[in-house]
């Protein structure tokens, strides 16, 4: 049980969450998109492209977006 578990936290798993969002606030639109790396497979040794694994639940799916299109204005404070 003590290696299946190990394993579990170590392998990063596939996600369902979309490449792509927008998030709207009027006529203001902010674009993200996910996140992933290149890293080696464990199995194969070749470099695959992996999201980001949720750490506490090894079976839990989790993604991580950056904001790669817009500024959000909000009276008359500016996030860049």
């Amino acid at each position: 049980m003590g290696d299946d578990l190990k394993k579990m936290y170590r392998t990063v798993m596939d996600d369902h969450f979309p490449p792509e969002l927008s998030v709207s606030f009027g006529d203001q639109v902010l674009v993200y998109r996910k996140r992933s790396w290149k890293i080696p497979d464990a199995g194969t040794g070749d470099v695959i492209e992996k999201g980001l694994r949720y750490g506490e639940n090894p079976g839990q799916e989790a993604a991580l977006y950056e904001l790669v299109n817009g500024n959000l204005v909000l009276g008359d404070c500016r996030f860049i």
